[in-house]
């Protein structure tokens, strides 16, 4: 069968592709940038314009229909939450509805926008850090908040563009310089828990969760470099009501800082982690539970991941 990856610009691509490869995939890359590090591993790359602007659509339909492509997945965000919407306005062909590897759902954007998802989680009696708009805060009056904050995007994942605000100047400059230059109202200022952060890999089908895989952080700059599996009875019984208390779908992410004996829940992301070679690679393959997911078969259930702990390193790559 015929994958459609994108993007493949991630330092994690490597791992994904041979995945796929090791499946008997043809795997077919995309990405903006012409000079995508997965261009070189993928058995087809193209380069397309980005998310939403013209001629992206057309470029990935022609994908499909030239290449016979069997899915389609990302781990890129704001692509998912594109197609999201284009499937509630019914501008996706029947026929590919089941090709898109993708959460479809209609309060997708709220649960991606970090603002309006600290608002829903409080609502339904989840622990999340205080969070305000960066634009409800004038520079000179912030009364409101609690030093260290985290000043990081509303929309988007990864460390880009995310500050550690430790006093007052920090603040101010930081809040003169995304008001300049990226707009106060994209952003939001969260109050910094300290604790050990975990990311949970997780499938769920229609609220009920089928299998989750819970890994300590132990070194991130943008993906995880060192990363341990580990088991924590207090973060399942967590993810569980999470996935019944949205309808999560699909396969997802979520991020969790555990503070004392008390977790907050921190981000959400709609798609694989860039990290999900980790969870796969203990013994539970969400890769192949999204895949049985679009192929309409039942969903393969694991049980408990082994132990593994990961670390990850360079190596150089040389063409002409």
């Amino acid at each position: 069968m015929n994958i459609l990856i994108s993007p493949v610009g991630g330092q994690a691509i490597y791992g994904i592709v041979n995945y796929f490869k090791n499946k008997g995939f043809k795997v077919f890359g995309i990405d903006r940038n012409p000079e995508a590090i997965g261009k070189y591993f993928v058995d087809k790359f193209f380069k397309i314009p980005d998310v939403g602007t013209k001629g992206y659509v057309n470029s990935i339909l022609k994908i499909i229909s030239e290449d016979k492509i069997d899915f389609f997945i990302s781990w890129l965000d704001p692509e998912i939450i594109f197609w999201n919407e284009k499937f509630y306005a019914s501008e996706i062909p029947p026929d590919l509805t089941k090709i898109f590897a993708f959460n479809f759902s209609k309060n997708l954007l709220e649960l991606c926008d970090k603002f309006k998802f600290n608002s829903l989680l409080k609502s339904k009696g989840f622990n999340s850090p205080e969070t305000f708009l960066l634009s409800d805060i004038q520079i000179d009056n912030e009364k409101k908040l609690d030093f260290p904050a985290l000043i990081k995007p509303r929309l988007g994942s990864g460390t880009k563009n995310t500050y550690l605000i430790e006093n007052k100047e920090d603040f101010k400059y930081f809040h003169l310089l995304i008001s300049n230059k990226l707009g106060a109202n994209k952003f939001i200022i969260q109050k910094f828990i300290e604790g050990f952060e975990y990311t949970i890999d997780f499938f769920s089908e229609n609220g009920k969760l089928k299998n989750l895989v819970v890994r300590k952080r132990l070194e991130h700059k943008g993906v995880s470099l060192r990363g341990e599996v580990v088991y924590n009875k207090q973060i399942e019984v967590l993810t569980n009501k999470f996935c019944l208390a949205f309808k999560i779908n699909g396969l997802n992410n979520y991020q969790v800082i555990e503070h004392g004996n008390e977790l907050f829940i921190i981000d959400y992301n709609p798609r694989p982690s860039g990290t999900i070679m980790l969870s796969i690679n203990a013994g539970v393959d969400l890769l192949n539970n999204l895949i049985e997911q679009r192929q309409g078969k039942k969903i393969t259930e694991y049980g408990q991941p082994r132990r593994l702990k990961m670390i990850r390193y360079l190596t150089e790559l040389y063409y002409e």
